[in-house]
């Protein structure tokens, strides 16, 4: 188990756990206890080993104890520029000719100050969302201050049936699933895997991701390769700070999207 204290914004400690051999319950429940005791002196998170994300024990202790445990879902959130020029480079189409949607009901600090940049880019942009009141705000100031108009709708029966590329923030797999869905369609799933219930669909519904970074940042940890990429990056760079501040630790790190999956 390995600590390490990160500098940016909101300090914070990140927890490793490793174990090689088989983790007993006994055991889990010592490691959970040494945690607990330092959750009583500072804010953590922890970042578990691949081979122990889908230990159901340990999970579960982690859970009920409320502490965070890294997904890489955090991170994601701060890609989306990247994710749309990634899927433009790769379908050999401009992102300035792309259309957007992103499916979103709870307002999310992270996604909304990246709405700008994007409507700024791409040819068209729209929210879906259950509620509009949310978002009129944001459909004013773009136009209003950048002449760019994009669309607010709950509807999703017409609304997705010509857009290309679907940023699903938080929508779930049933309601996810209620939406007409162009075939064609490239789906992005930032907050959760979600599962794709529709005839004929040719398009990509995408719930993972891979990046590359500078590694040297690592150079305390003996044993990286026994953690998924994602999590050790986000590991890294999770702190309670402002996007400005996260994009120029990425841009610092070389931090470079090289798949969507």
């Amino acid at each position: 188990m390995n600590n390490k204290l990160y500098s940016g914004g909101i300090f914070l400690k990140t927890i490793y756990i490793n174990e090689k051999e088989d983790l007993t319950k006994r055991k889990a429940k010592r490691i959970i206890k040494k945690i607990y005791k330092i959750s009583k002196r500072e804010d953590i998170v922890i970042a578990l080993s691949k081979n122990l994300e889908n230990h159901i024990e340990l999970n579960k202790m982690i859970e009920e104890y409320g502490f965070k445990i890294l997904d890489g879902r955090w991170l994601f959130k701060f890609l989306l520029y990247d994710i749309l020029e990634y899927i433009s480079e790769v379908h050999n189409k401009r992102i300035e000719m792309q259309n957007v949607a992103i499916l979103m009901n709870n307002m999310d600090e992270i996604i909304m100050q990246q709405l700008s940049e994007i409507a700024k880019k791409v040819k068209g942009l729209k929210i879906v969302t259950n509620d509009i009141n949310k978002y009129t705000y944001i459909e004013e100031k773009l136009y209003y201050e950048y002449g760019i108009a994009i669309q607010i709708t709950n509807n999703k029966s017409k609304s997705l049936t010509n857009t290309y590329i679907i940023i699903n923030f938080d929508f779930g797999e049933e309601e996810f699933n209620k939406c007409n869905i162009d075939i064609n369609a490239t789906i992005i799933n930032i907050n959760k895997e979600i599962k794709l219930y529709l005839d004929n669909f040719r398009g990509q519904n995408i719930n993972k991701y891979e990046i590359e970074f500078d590694e040297e940042n690592f150079c305390e940890l003996t044993d990286i390769k026994d953690f998924d990429r994602n999590v050790l990056y986000e590991s890294y760079i999770y702190r309670k700070d402002n996007f400005e501040n996260i994009r120029k630790q990425l841009k610092k790190d070389n931090v470079k999207l090289v798949k969507l999956k």
